[in-house]
């Protein structure tokens, strides 16, 4: 798609990780789809309108990665144009039509992006009945994250239709920041005295650390990684007493419910390796700024824990070891993972990740766009991820949820049913210890 292009900066650093990833793969791994049940009155133009008014907002939606001199850049085009593809399965019986539209999901999934000429964001639009659709809006990883999707995106697209749907121009003022403001902002604070005091933390909180093996459950490696099963997901609501329970826990203990979570996986993750010493992920934003609050694009950061697991440790011991290792790590977040890793000299043979476990709280709810005169319902589907094994703990409406994204070249469904299974039974072991009425009181800390 052509349109007129401007600048031709450096990537960020986690772009930069991203890239070679895919480019080594040779194929699209991180496309990010959001797909909606839209029930009622729908206004395909409006909509459409919208979506390519959130794509002239934001640069980062309209970025091409060229590769020039052997280094891919970051030019930004004032093409706004994002293709549609349209399929009205109506005169299908209408048993036939859930599963024709999962077929037409799958294959835009399998759609590659063409990195170096565009563009990164794509719509389709699937017709189910008079007034029902399904909707997928699909934007390569690069360009977006959960929070530009949940907190920015689709409450711009909220009020973008409303105002195409009557006639009106856009009501929203422009953008606080641009991508490539941060890019700037990152590659600045390197340079600078911060980066060499959070550099001294990881040299002391990583060293000697041993990366975590395959656990036990695991399965053997694939000949072929090429044709490999795409990651599968398994979920889990837990039981709502527990999920009251655990919120308790975290009171008496004065730590954030993720720090709760984070203590008992890490002593699942023990009971199948033979190492005291862990070393998982969990997923850190860059938007400490204000003005990166609501800017659009890919803002996510690994952030290393070191977790020191033995066989027989106490909960609420090592309950208080993961809140120091957290705020430690929250307060020295902003290196990137990608150059924190080279820093350190940390690596596994054949391009292996250094981390093959990540376990993550979502902070922002996913909350499905208020489109006027529909009611839009979120479609799961199975997202693609570069771990062994990507827990990711979410909040919503009063429930407590958790998605386990797995390699199915490592670990079968089984396998991880398994894993959420002990989570819950580890849990609820440390709800009745912690909240025991026999339990001696807990220290006041002297501070």
């Amino acid at each position: 798609m052509g349109g007129a292009v401007t600048g031709g900066g450096p990537l960020s650093y986690a772009q930069q990780g991203m890239w070679f990833l895919e480019r080594r793969a040779g194929t699209t791994l991180y496309a990010d789809p959001m797909t909606f049940r839209l029930v009622g009155d729908l206004d395909p133009a409006a909509l459409h309108h919208g979506i390519e008014e959130l794509v002239r907002r934001h640069e980062a939606l309209r970025t091409r990665f060229p590769v020039v001199a052997g280094t891919p850049v970051r030019q930004v085009t004032d093409d706004i144009r994002v293709p549609l593809a349209r399929a009205d399965l109506t005169g299908l019986p209408a048993r036939e039509r859930d599963a024709a539209a999962d077929r037409c999901l799958a294959e835009d999934l399998r759609r590659p992006f063409d990195l170096a000429t565009g563009p990164v964001v794509r719509a389709a639009l699937i017709r189910l009945g008079a007034r029902e659709h399904l909707l997928r809006i699909t934007a390569h990883h690069l360009v977006s994250d959960a929070r530009s999707w949940w907190a920015v995106l689709f409450r711009e697209l909220e009020q973008l239709y409303t105002a195409f749907l009557h006639g009106r121009p856009s009501p929203l003022p422009p953008a606080p920041a641009q991508y490539g403001d941060f890019v700037r902002w990152q590659h600045d604070w390197l340079d600078g005295p911060a980066y060499t005091r959070q550099l001294a933390h990881w040299k002391q909180a990583l060293a000697d650390v041993t990366l975590l093996p395959d656990l036990s459950l695991a399965a053997a490696p694939s000949a072929d990684r090429a044709t490999a099963p795409r990651p599968a997901t398994a979920w889990l609501t837990f039981p709502q007493p527990l999920y009251e329970r655990l919120r308790a826990v975290a009171r008496e203990a004065r730590v954030t419910l993720y720090m709760v979570l984070l203590t008992a996986f890490g002593q699942v993750l023990r009971r199948h390796t033979d190492a005291d010493d862990l070393l998982v992920g969990t997923r850190g934003g860059f938007r400490g700024r204000p003005e990166f609050e609501r800017a659009v694009g890919f803002f996510v950061n690994v952030l290393p824990l070191r977790l020191r697991v033995a066989r027989d440790a106490d909960f609420g011991a090592l309950l208080g070891q993961v809140r120091h290792t957290l705020l430690g790590v929250y307060v020295n977040r902003d290196i990137p993972y990608e150059r924190l890793m080279a820093e350190l000299g940390l690596k596994r043979p054949g391009f292996r990740p250094v981390i093959n476990v990540c376990v993550s709280f979502q902070s922002t709810p996913e909350v499905p766009p208020a489109l006027q005169g529909l009611e839009a319902t979120l479609v799961n589907h199975d997202p693609y991820s570069g771990y062994a094994l990507d827990l990711g703990f979410y909040e919503e409406d009063g429930a407590l949820r958790a998605l386990l994204t797995h390699d199915r070249g490592r670990y079968d469904d089984e396998a991880a049913r398994r894993l959420l299974d002990e989570l819950v039974d580890t849990l609820r072991a440390a709800a009745d210890a912690v909240l025991s009425p026999d339990r001696p009181t807990r220290p006041r800390s002297a501070a």
